[in-house]
Order: C-alpha cells, then structure tokens, then sequence
C-alpha cells in the first residue's frame, strides 16, 4: 500500500511493499524545479535527510541503463539506473512513470515514458539484472509510483500503432474514448505486464494510481502545464544493510 510520509515537513509518497528499502516519490513540496518558486534546494533537502549525495540523470526517453559508480553523480542520455549498497540516486519525472525496483542483489529506478514503456525499458532492465546477478521475477519488487493514466493519456493512432505492433495487449492496455476520438494508453498496465512476464509475482507489483495530470495541484503535470512547470523526484538509497556488494 502506498501511504504519505514527510521529509523535513515536505510531503512525500511511499510503498510499504518498500519497507526496508530508503525510497520516496515527492508532491511538489519538494520538487526539482517549479515557475512559481526556486526549489532547486530540495536536492540539498532530501541528501542531508538521507546522509548521503545521490546520482541523478538526464532521461532522453531512452532504454540505456548506466550503474551508479563511486565519485559519478550525473548520468547524461540515461533513462535507468542500477543501484548497489551504500548508494543512492534520484530521477525527476513531469507525467513519465517512475518504476523502483528492489531485489537482494541491487535497486533499479527507471524513467518510464511512453517511448521507454513501449520498447519494454523494464523488461531490458531485468534482463540486464538477470544477466549481472541471476535475478529471479520472484526476487523483484515493484513499486510503479505517480504518472499519468489511462484516462488522462490520450495519444495517437501512430502511438497506438507503436504499442500494437511491438505485441503489447492492446485489449488490455487501451481504450477507445468516444468523448475524445482518441485511443487512451495505459502506461502502469503496460509497465506492469513488463514486469509479470519477467516472472515478478502479482502480489509483489504495486501501483500508486495517481495520476499526474488529474493531480496536477499536489504533484506536476507537463502535459497539462507545460514542460517547464516543474518536477517531482522519485528516488531510492541502498544501505549497507540492503543491496549488493
């Protein structure tokens, strides 16, 4: 279940299916950037309660995934990064799904926009996991945190196509909206359909269900307000207690 929790007075978003996991996906009490107000001190904000400087990147709604290495906190062209203990990053997301994921042998957290979801970005990530550490499905938690939804996400008959042809189900991840005229793409059903193929057990895949773009006074939305707008954070931080050596 994902339930509210603060940092410093600033209210934040978390999974208890993450509960011995340092993780979080903010509102915009703590934002990256926003129009109405300088923000960008919240980086500053969430690194001294965590203890630790995080690594961040710039998401070109790619399928690269870099490791998090000592002395490196920035990680151009990037839309995923792979965590070991006793480190942590962050990423900032404007109606793009953010996805963490957890197992015994490290942390992911993934940018997933349209154009990641549909060339399978987490199922390229868990191959990657299964390829470095022999990660398992039923090892993977999965937490898949606030963005926009079906019913917000309205696209193309070109994005709708992308979809169809890469073989997502398309019965279960879109919608035809008379009101509209437009095909609706669900990117938290696509996203998790992902993760079920890999072999992630059901019980083991949590969906925030809030929506970015419905929500936009309490979190941001580009589509709705513009790309400059501002950005919410979702992060993690593996301890020496949790994650690989």
């Amino acid at each position: 279940m994902f339930y509210t929790d603060f940092i410093e007075g600033r209210k934040i978003i978390r999974s208890d299916l993450l509960s011995g996991v340092e993780h979080f996906f903010t509102t915009r009490e703590l934002c990256l950037f926003s129009k109405e107000a300088d923000m960008t001190d919240n980086r500053r904000v969430v690194e001294e309660f965590l203890g630790q400087k995080m690594a961040t990147n710039q998401p070109v709604h790619g399928m690269n995934i870099e490791k998090v290495v000592s002395g490196k906190f920035f990680y151009a062209d990037t839309d995923g990064l792979l965590l070991r203990k006793g480190y942590a990053a962050y990423m900032n997301f404007g109606d793009c799904v953010p996805v963490i994921l957890y197992c015994g042998d490290g942390g992911i957290i993934a940018h997933a926009g349209w154009r990641g979801t549909v060339n399978y970005i987490l199922g390229h990530t868990l191959d990657k996991m299964r390829a470095r550490y022999g990660t398992e499905g039923k090892e993977v938690i999965a937490c898949i945190g606030p963005g926009i939804s079906l019913s917000a996400f309205e696209v193309g008959d070109e994005v709708y196509e992308a979809f169809r042809k890469n073989g997502f189900q398309m019965d279960y991840i879109s919608e035809w909206k008379p009101a509209t005229h437009k095909y609706h793409i669900d990117l938290w059903a696509a996203n998790r359909l992902q993760l079920l193929d890999f072999g992630v057990p059901s019980a083991q895949v949590e969906t925030a269900n809030i929506c970015t773009f419905t929500q936009y006074e309490e979190f941001f939305s580009a589509r709705r307000m513009g790309i400059k707008s501002g950005r919410i954070l979702s992060g993690i931080m593996l301890t020496h207690s949790n994650g690989l050596h």
